[in-house]
This record gives C-alpha cells, structure tokens and sequence, in this order.
C-alpha cells in the first residue's frame, strides 16, 4: 500500500544547487557604450510619449482618471523592482518614472501657458501670475541671502 503524496514527508534540507562561477567584469567598449545609451535614449522617449498620450487621453476621459494613471505608471518604475535589478537598471527606471511625469506636464503646456499669463488682481493693478512669482521668489532668495550673510557675518 503507498502513501498519498500529501501524506510522504519532505526533506527536511533541500539539496543546494551548486554556484555559478563569477565572471570578472570587462571593461565597456565605445560601441558598447554607445548601444546602452542609445538603448536608455530610446526608453525614455518611449516613457515620455506614454506621458504625453496619457495626458492628451485626458482631455477627452477626465484629467481626475488620467492623473492617478501617471501616478500608477510613475510610481509602478520607481517602487517595483525587476528580477534581476542592477544599479544601472534601478536608475534607468526611476528617470523612466520621472521622464513620464514630464511628458505629462509637457502635454499640457497650453493650459500651463495660459495660467501663467492669467492676470490676478494685486493691489490696484493686474498682474500676470508669472510676474508675481517672478517677484516673490526673487524676494525670498534675498531674503535667505541677508540671512545667510548675517550668520556668516558672527
């Protein structure tokens, strides 16, 4: 009579497999270099036309639908790692993450125009937004500068 198999035991310490020897690393070649920078250069325009076709998609869906869409795509290439990560892929697919962010902001480069030229009532004038952030920046940057040459001063 022969056991079902849920019944057999396993073994308690499954046989390692033997390990790989290390190969040494060779130094990259122009050509090789080449390819691998072609490579990334054509990822990330792939990365950045999925940004620009996700932005433009919502103009007819719903930018609410479309903008957790970017954050899904964004955050899948920075958090999730692939199989077999290296520094080099790591790297590439967090530019990969923020070149589609980019290209989302690049597909709306109309409505970003609009609303920096848009005129907000300041004061007893009107003022374009670009020019009030113009100002208010350039005030905060002399600000951290006297604050930094007073401290620097003592």
């Amino acid at each position: 009579m022969q056991l079902p198999p849920f019944l057999i035991p396993k073994p308690q310490n499954p046989p390692v497999a033997p390990q790989q020897p290390q190969l040494p690393e060779l130094e990259e070649s122009d050509q090789l270099r080449f390819l691998k920078n072609l490579n990334s250069f054509c990822g990330q325009g792939f990365w950045f036309a999925v940004g620009l076709s996700i932005a433009h998609v919502s103009r007819i869906v719903g930018a609410p639908v479309m903008l957790v869409a970017v954050i899904l795509v964004a955050g899948f290439l920075f958090v999730v790692k692939p199989k077999n990560p290296t520094s080099y892929l790591l790297s590439m697919r967090r530019i990969s993450g923020l070149v589609v962010i980019v290209g989302t902001i690049a597909a709306f480069w109309d409505a970003a125009w609009l609303l920096a030229n848009m005129p907000l009532s300041v004061g007893f004038g009107f003022i374009p937004v670009w020019q009030l952030v113009m100002i208010v920046g350039v005030s905060v940057t002399l600000l951290l500068l006297v604050t930094l040459l007073r401290r620097w001063m003592r």
